[in-house]
């Protein structure tokens, strides 16, 4: 059940001023490209709607740069400094709306507070311990290394990953085990039909390369809209309207989520995605 809900409203009614932040490039470890388009596409279509949209980075707000005025910000920023610069103007701006919101994307980016909260929904995770090797990630902020995510195979391997996390200073870390099946990503905008979905090893495509742990793709049959319900379910728990991530399918159909972000790159459909984000522009608060 969402936790707000949203009704149309006509655009001659709407304060036709949007703002979008673009995500620090720090935050998009071999992927600025791909995360800065599908947030011009997104402010493409708001103009498309009728909207005078600006664009700032989240660095120009590093260095001083205020937040206009506007009816509802787009936002990929992920420090903690702009999410409080943002809380700040909606103080200040109360009619404001944000997509995605703040608290939402404080939640996306702690893996073991994020466990908690899908463990109370229901929703399929892996647990810590298993017999196929384990995954060890740094649980505050998102990857933006390689060393961030490791999957080890052995309790030695595990012992040396903490020590190399405690090494950089990483005290607090997520444990997975790791799950045999097709690793499958997902794509979705909360409050639209739009949902996608991809097998990355049918690609090549890797940010860091730890899909091929999972092997080639079998395509085990499953519910898409199962799968759908249950990320939607999430995204609204959290607020966060504009979501991607990574679920295994088992050979029986059953899948675990194994990732969930705010506002992923949604590379293989970010034209459709770009529209549908832009719609949120004309939902409103009941």
């Amino acid at each position: 059940m969402c936790l707000i809900q949203y009704t149309y409203r006509p655009s001659k009614t709407v304060l036709k001023k949007a703002t979008i932040i673009y995500r620090a490039e720090r935050f998009s470890p071999n992927n600025v490209e791909n995360d800065r388009k599908v947030l011009f596409l997104t402010a493409e279509a708001l103009r498309q709607k009728g909207y005078d949209v600006t664009e700032l980075r989240e660095e120009d707000i590093a260095e001083g740069k205020r937040i206009p005025e506007c009816s509802v910000i787009f936002t990929m920023a992920r420090s903690a400094e702009t999410l409080l610069d943002i809380d700040g103007f909606l103080c200040e701006n109360k009619d404001t709306r944000v997509i995605n919101a703040t608290s939402g994307i404080r939640k996306c980016g702690d893996r073991l507070a994020l466990a908690r909260e899908m463990t109370a929904l229901s929703i399929p995770f892996p647990p810590e311990e298993g017999e196929e090797g384990y995954w060890l990630k740094r649980s505050k902020g998102t990857a933006e290394v390689a060393a961030d995510t490791v999957f080890c195979r052995t309790q030695d391997e595990i012992d040396a990953a903490v020590e190399a996390f405690h090494e950089r200073g990483i005290l607090e870390i997520a444990r997975q085990a790791h799950i045999k099946g097709d690793l499958v990503k997902f794509y979705g905008v909360a409050h639209t039909p739009f949902f996608h979905h991809i097998y990355p090893t049918d690609t090549g495509k890797s940010k860091f390369g730890n899909e091929v742990i999972n092997g080639k793709a079998h395509h085990y049959d499953f519910s898409i809209s199962a799968l759908q319900e249950s990320v939607n379910r999430l995204a609204a728990h959290i607020s966060v309207c504009v979501y991607g991530g990574d679920a295994i399918v088992k050979e029986d159909g059953s899948f675990f989520i194994i990732d969930f972000n705010d506002w992923p790159s949604f590379s293989p459909c970010r034209e459709e995605a770009a529209k549908a984000i832009a719609s949120l522009a004309e939902l409103d608060r009941i």
